[in-house]
């Protein structure tokens, strides 16, 4: 090589000892050529970190950092083999010491090892000691030689949870954690996964959950605080749809058993509220893909061209298009070219669904919960709820749970509608009806008595109704005679007290009551007295209508919900007959129109469920007033009526030998629709029904969404009492028939988990509570907005005008001077003339 004066000649290399940023360029263009430089260069990198070995802790210099940056970034693009895997060596042995046993030959393996798990909390001290700036540009380093391939990933992960583990710089451990997250997610990314690395990263995962907590350590140790990173990195990965199997719920699951509380407690929160998270995020991500196509650049301060009109016409059509596409995303019909099959049928389970041994997981919180004495309040609470969660959504056989619940049930107990709420997750019908037994004895000694607060005796109500719905074999009266001993129960007594509660004077507890008494006639009406029976709840006992006992099963019959889709139909076609109408349109077109119409089914149902006392008065007089349709009607007669209709379908049916054409079934023989009404039939008649339509009809894909909310609003109008009066009052205003309502669409609903039961679902509802000074203060803020923005047509009036003219300008006018040179004042007869006209004044901003 020349020196810096000499003249060189084509071919000549330059001398660029000290210039690192003009050898990385030259090595980049040619690497063989300029290999001795750059080694050259590696042996003064080695001779610089053997001084820095004698005082670890000391200030680095400047060509240290620039040394480790060029050999990392000419080593990964220029070198990669050997060349990259010696820089990373050098760097790894300088974060976490020549200790860690990581060779060029076999490092994988070496990086899920056992051994290597147990070394996460170890560092030599040499390490311990590096100075920040050091070993954050060796870290920076080792993530741009993985950025671009020179480093496999499982070399640096270990490495990478030691530091974590060990070293406290927040700022780097934020660092680390970023860098793995995005690291296994771009391992995934666009359908590209490598499944050997994801079970390899897993396991080593997996391992170092589950052997944290081994030894006696501190809550801080280096294992807690690696398992606490494992923890969060899974979470993640999960929440951003990277890693959604089994074998990472069972790391989560191995979390839940941890020693650690913070880990236990992180695990069990990402059971309890990972799909509301996950489903929060998808909304966010569609809403900000909605805002960027509805964010139109008009081109307002550049040139008015052509281009850019042509540019702003196209964002006006693809924002109508999106808003199009939005709206008729979920309700149109699928063709078969557009069905992909199970791929787009596919959905995420939830979490909670994929537990490979959820009963063994069960029961280990559970005897952890029952010794635990010295875990707080609230990580108790936290693991109740997801004990019970478990044992509602996996129906597991918990027995002694529910006495331990029992404890927690006091009147002044803390978060008690919490725990209230929890003992409805865990009731389901596989549950013995001696262990609820005792459960509602407890909840009505405590909340529902005359000493207890109106509050307390809703809320006991509203749980004592949600656990029976969930154990329908509690209000069988067999099973209420056989239970002995502490579990005896007469269930009809305590039914019948509580339906008393619908005459209660506070209306939060009468409210609880007739939603008891709406659930009773529903399920077992049998119970009740007569007087409380209803106008449905009579028929329902005369057709003999009582829960199943325990251990008795429900058979399906038919395809859930084609009853209800029936009864729509007909009801639709007579009243497009009724109205006049001509051919019906294009359903595609008319889908939330279409589901709508059900509405004024269910609604029927309800009113007949929620009379409390006009349909009492009218239960009693069914046999006396049979000229007055409207007030009473003849229930034996109606169910005749129905049965004989069954009686024609069903020989319509035999006739036929593949496919029965409805409309002959459900008109009648000039051609009209015939009237169907569901609730006037009784249960064997429905399931005839049911099985009838689901063996003669091929349903499509838009059937089997319509009979999915048909049934999700019959459920909820039974569980939910202030839904009849809902729709009742729809129905006197004559929307029965109108659109969906923003509250009655799925997309506006709050996120629903199956098998959760919040707090709020069984809490008094007529009570108002008190407003924050905020919210009174948004309220004010709202109303004053709401005046001042109300206009009217034909502009400001005079009075107006005159309020805002100029002082000067009316100064010397007739009413200036007037007012002015009058002593008297005004008269009795112009105040009252001038208060008149300010009160119909209105305020306006000026």
């Amino acid at each position: 090589m020349g020196g810096p004066g000499q003249s060189t000649g084509a071919g000549t290399k330059v001398n660029v000892t000290l210039k690192l940023p003009q050898l990385q360029n030259l090595c980049k263009r040619d690497p063989e050529g300029y290999r001795e430089d750059y080694d050259a260069q590696i042996r003064r990198l080695e001779s610089e970190l053997g001084i820095l070995a004698l005082q670890p802790g000391s200030e680095p210099s400047k060509s240290l950092i620039e040394l480790i940056q060029f050999a990392a970034a000419v080593s990964s693009s220029s070198y990669k083999g050997e060349g990259s895997e010696r820089i990373a060596r050098i760097l790894l042995n300088l974060l976490v010491g020549s200790s860690s046993g990581m060779t060029g030959g076999n490092l994988e393996s070496t990086t899920t090892s056992q051994g290597a798990v147990e070394n996460v909390s170890s560092m030599p001290t040499a390490a311990l000691q590096l100075h920040r700036e050091v070993r954050k540009t060796c870290v920076s380093a080792l993530i741009l030689m993985r950025n671009k391939g020179a480093v496999q990933p499982l070399q640096l992960l270990e490495s990478f949870f030691r530091i974590m583990a060990t070293i406290p710089d927040k700022g780097l451990r934020t660092q680390l954690y970023k860098h793995m997250v995005n690291d296994i997610r771009n391992l995934n990314k666009n359908g590209k996964r490598d499944e050997k690395v994801n079970r390899s990263i897993q396991s080593f995962l997996h391992r170092v959950v589950t052997t944290h907590g081994t030894v006696d350590a501190a809550e801080d140790s280096a294992t807690d605080m690696a398992a606490k990173r494992a923890t969060d990195l899974v979470c993640e990965l999960y929440r951003r749809h990277v890693w959604t199997d089994d074998r990472v719920v069972a790391i989560l699951a191995s979390a839940v058993e941890s020693k650690n509380t913070t880990v236990m407690c992180r695990a069990i929160r990402f059971f309890l509220g990972i799909e509301e998270k996950m489903a929060e995020d998808d909304k966010q991500k569609k809403q900000e893909i909605m805002d960027a196509k509805n964010s139109i650049d008009y081109h307002s301060f550049a040139k008015k061209t052509k281009a850019n009109t042509r540019h702003v016409e196209r964002q006006l059509k693809n924002r109508q298009k999106a808003r199009r596409k939005k709206e008729e995303s979920e309700w149109t019909d699928i063709s078969p070219d557009e069905d992909k099959g199970v791929e787009a049928a596919k959905k995420l389970f939830p979490a909670i669904e994929l537990l490979r041994n959820p009963q063994g997981l069960a029961e280990s919180v559970f005897k952890r919960l029952r010794n635990s004495g010295s875990i707080k309040y609230d990580t108790k609470i936290l693991m109740v709820n997801f004990i019970t969660r478990l044992v509602g959504n996996h129906h597991l056989l918990l027995l002694p749970l529910y006495p331990f619940l029992q404890k927690y049930m006091g009147g002044q107990q803390r978060n008690v509608t919490a725990v209230l709420a929890y003992t409805v997750q865990a009731c389901h019908e596989y549950v013995p009806p001696d262990e609820v037994y005792g459960i509602l004895k407890t909840i009505a000694h405590n909340f529902i008595a005359e000493r207890c607060s109106e509050e307390q005796m809703a809320v006991g109500i509203n749980a004592a109704r949600a656990i029976c719905a969930r154990v329908p074999a509690v209000l069988s009266v067999e099973e209420s005679k056989e239970s002995q001993g502490a579990a005896a129960m007469d269930i009809e007594a305590f039914v019948r007290d509580l339906a008393a509660f619908s005459n209660h004077r506070d209306r939060s507890v009468s409210i609880a009551g007739r939603g008891w008494t709406n659930f009773i006639r529903e399920t077992c009406p049998s119970l009740l007295q007569g007087k409380s029976r209803g106008l449905k709840g009579t028929a329902l006992h005369k057709a003999g209508a009582k829960p199943l006992r325990y251990g008795q099963s429900k058979v399906a019959s038919g395809v859930e919900g084609s009853d209800l889709l029936a009864e729509y139909e007909a009801k639709k076609a007579a009243r497009k007959e009724k109205s006049g109408a001509g051919e019906s349109d294009d359903e595609s077109e008319d889908d939330w129109e279409d589901v709508e119409d059900e509405d004024e089914d269910l609604a029927e149902e309800e009113e007949c469920a929620d009379d409390d006392d006009e349909g009492d008065e009218r239960a009693d007089q069914v046999g006396k007033n049979q000229a007055d349709d409207n007030d009473s009607v003849d229930e034996d007669e109606d169910i005749d009526e129905t049965a004989a209709e069954c009686e024609v379908e069903e020989s319509d049916e035999e006739e036929a030998p593949t496919l029965v054409n409805l409309d002959n079934v459900f008109n009648t023989k000039d051609g009209k629709a015939k009237q169907l009404d569901l609730s006037k039939m009784t249960v064997e008649q429905r399931e005839k029904l049911k099985q009838d339509i689901s063996s003669n009809r091929i349903f499509t894909v838009k059937d089997f969404e319509k009979m999915r909310k048909l049934v999700e609003r019959e459920n909820r109008a039974k569980r939910d009492p202030r839904e009849a009066a809902r729709r009742k009052r729809a129905i006197a205003r004559g929307e029965e028939f109108d659109d969906l309502s923003s509250d009655d669409s799925d997309a506006e609903e709050p996120i629903k988990i199956s098998g959760v039961v919040n707090p709020e679902d069984i809490m008094a509802q007529a009570r108002r509570k008190r407003q924050t000074k905020a919210e009174r203060l948004e309220k004010t803020l709202a109303g004053r907005k709401k005046f001042e923005a109300k206009e009217r047509e034909g502009g400001s009036t005079n009075v107006e005008k005159k309020r805002r003219k100029n002082f000067l300008m009316s100064k010397y006018s007739a009413d200036a001077r007037t007012k002015v040179n009058s002593k008297g004042g005004l008269s009795k007869k112009r105040v009252k003339k001038q208060l008149t006209h300010e009160a119909k004044k209105r305020r306006r901003k000026l």
